[in-house]
């Protein structure tokens, strides 16, 4: 199990940006159960105050991550000195005096952390009340052993991807790489998670060693191929090997360009036979919606005949395939009793069938559409397949061709070799570089075949991996249908979708399926659900608020009986006004649950519905329904526009107290 972060008091002394209500230098935050609403405006700080809260429990240490995750190292870097100042550069003083402490909860162990905003060194430093040493490494290290995680490199990407909705937040649903980092830090051991880091480390290091060894091999052969020819007094033995290098040259060029039409044929006729695979459950699909269709028309026709015979007449009007003895291509059969159907007649003894108003005409406009796309889907997944075979040709034909140029270069390289050893004595040299090139050629060869034994082992450990986290599927695809169809209106969910991935970028190797989830949901356009591979296929709303309840799910599932931390700047940046009350009502759904947890949202005053709604559906008995406000205007220092529009933004204020006083009144 993981324990996630669980804040519960923030204060900060002399830092300029937040003077405090009493305008003392003493800003005092509490972090209650439920929801912590963060209010101000543009420039008063409350993505600041949101990084800063996120910088006293991540420390001086960062992730960078890259826009598609994957294997990409996720090793920890402390911050530069730029980055430490962040907060000091934003005020006049650089935070000379200036200290914050946050008080949180990971799990069942209480911390204390106080860092100086300067360069956010720590200053004081507790575990359950007692202090502990104020160095970066010892609080890292009592984190990892309250949360459960087997590196800090994992706290890290936690925080960032889960705990922390910032305003640059990536579409974690929709990014697979991302999704399998977390599966494996979430419902792995710390051991098996630290296993497959370093399993998929190993293989990338081998990959670029072996890249970067070849092509400083290649380097090599084109400088001894200059040393060569520059050796006086050419010889017949000189112009043979001269002539025989040269052909090794061509020959070597030959095999490199092979060597990429192979590994580029092996992409191309896996992803022909994926396109086969789809084109065919296409066709598949589209023939069983027609045979649906069909016996439906066919019981409505013959409505006191055994099942069995309705669908023997359903399926032969549909693939004009007979069920009792397997002919196929029965076209005629098949037009007789479209007939028979049309005229009212029965299909065996074309005796007159009483009349039904609610029969189903056989060749009706939904029925002629469905044979349609029979007919095209099944074009489409002869042209796949036909695709998928050309592929497969190719390959093989550029495999051959690689064999038998492999068998020729080596026999190029042995005549070399013989022609090297009759040289006179000053060309020796020659001959000894030859031998290192051979060496380091043995040396690529090996390494190649190292690589493929361990991504087989790679290969084989993540199948263990994927079934272990397979087993938190189904609970994490419950937590998402309920908090996703929450907020939306169109019936959303989650498939468990492995993803195909080859580790490194050297080819001919097969790729590896890492656990991950797609997500699918319904439209005006479409029938049941679809599946949605891009954020690009849903609307702006849609892709926040999916992608929030994806995340809300995983913290559920990984932490199912404690309570955790959601902060969520700027939520209603792209949120219109019909998804104002969905969205209002499920995220007080999580800050009001039984754990404990807290909800910790910023916002601008007047950023519409959703911030009165917020507060209306968080509100908690026997407590002023305003109380999780934390007010910037009054404890941060005002902007030039706060000071010009004063009365514009006192009425904004009044606004939304007469919208919750009122709604309060009119609930009463």
């Amino acid at each position: 199990m993981v324990y996630f972060p669980l804040l519960r008091h923030l204060a900060i002394q002399k830092y300029g940006l937040y003077p405090g209500r009493n305008r003392d230098g003493d800003f005092q935050l509490e972090f209650a159960s439920g929801l912590t609403l963060i209010l101000g405006a543009n420039g008063l700080g409350k993505t600041t105050l949101m990084t800063m809260i996120y910088r006293l429990i991540a420390g001086t240490h960062d992730l960078t991550l890259p826009d598609e995750i994957g294997s990409s190292s996720l090793d920890d870097h402390e911050l530069n000195r730029t980055a430490k100042r962040q907060f000091a550069d934003r005020v006049n003083d650089g935070a000379h005096e200036a200290r914050a402490t946050l008080t949180f909860s990971v799990g069942e162990v209480g911390f204390l952390v106080e860092r100086e905003l300067t360069e956010l060194a720590i200053v004081r430093f507790e575990v359950d009340g007692a202090p502990g040493r104020p160095e970066e490494d010892a609080y890292q290290e009592a984190i990892l052993q309250a949360s459960g995680l087997g590196n800090y490199a994992d706290w890290l990407l936690v925080l960032r991807t889960l705990v922390f909705f910032f305003e640059d937040r990536r579409a974690l649903v929709w990014d697979p790489g991302a999704q399998r980092q977390l599966l494996r830090c979430l419902f792995l051991s710390p051991a098996k998670a630290g296993e497959w880091t370093r399993q998929e480390r190993d293989i990338l290091s081998l990959d670029s060693r072996m890249r970067n060894l070849q092509a400083a091999l290649r380097r090599e052969q084109k400088e001894r191929m200059k040393a060569v020819q520059k050796v006086q007094g050419a010889s017949a033995i000189k112009a043979a090997l001269t002539a025989a290098e040269q052909s090794l040259e061509q020959l070597n060029k030959r095999h490199d360009d092979l060597i990429a039409l192979v590994e580029e044929g092996d992409d191309a006729r896996q992803k022909a036979r994926l396109n086969a695979l789809r084109a065919q459950n296409e066709y598949d699909q589209a023939l069983r919606e027609l045979e649906r269709a069909r016996l439906l028309a066919v019981e409505a026709h013959l409505p006191k005949a055994e099942e069995s015979m309705q669908f023997i007449f359903a399926r032969l009007l549909s693939d004009e395939t007979c069920l009792a003895c397997a002919t196929k291509g029965l076209t005629a059969k098949r037009t007789e009793l479209e007939a028979l159907l049309g005229q009212q007649q029965c299909l065996v003894c074309q005796s007159p069938l009483p009349k039904h108003t609610d029969v189903v005409d056989i060749g009706d406009k939904r029925i002629l559409e469905l044979q349609g796309k029979v007919e095209t889907t099944k074009i489409g997944a002869i042209e796949q397949a036909r695709l998928r075979d050309e592929a497969n040709t190719k390959f093989h034909a550029n495999s051959e061709e690689l064999s038998v140029c492999t068998i020729e270069r080596n026999d190029v390289q042995d005549h070399i070799k013989n022609l090297v050893s009759q040289l006179p004595p000053d060309e020796h040299k020659i001959n000894e570089q030859q031998n290192k090139l051979a060496g380091l050629e043995e040396l690529v060869t090996q390494l190649r075949a190292d690589l493929q034994v361990e991504r087989g082992k790679f290969a084989a450990s993540l199948a263990d991996y994927r079934s272990e986290i397979q087993g938190y599927a189904d609970a994490i695809k419950k937590h998402f249908e309920r908090v996703s169809n929450g907020f939306l209106f169109e019936e959303s969910g989650l498939s468990w979708n492995p993803a195909s991935r080859t580790i490194g970028q050297a080819g001919g190797m097969e790729p590896v399926e890492y656990p991950a989830f797609a997500v699918e949901l319904s439209g005006s356009d479409f029938v049941g659900l679809q599946r949605r591979a891009s954020p690009n296929q849903v609307s702006e709303s849609q892709r926040e608020f999916i992608d929030l309840a994806f995340r809300m799910a995983l913290i559920e599932v990984a932490s199912p009986d404690h309570a955790s931390t959601l902060a969520v700047d700027a939520p209603e940046s792209s949120l219109d006004a019909v998804f104002v009350d969905k969205a209002a009502q499920v995220l007080s759904q999580f800050a009001n649950g039984q754990t404990g947890s807290r909800l910790i949202i910023t916002s601008n005053l007047g950023a519409g519905a959703l911030v009165p709604q917020l507060l209306l559906a968080s509100a908690k008995p026997e407590t002023p329904v305003m109380a999780p406000v934390v007010d910037l205007f009054e404890a941060g220092v005002p902007t030039r526009a706060m000071l010009e529009s004063k009365d514009a933004y006192d009425r904004y204020w009044n606004e939304l107290r007469d919208k919750v006083e009122h709604q309060e009144v009119h609930d009463d």
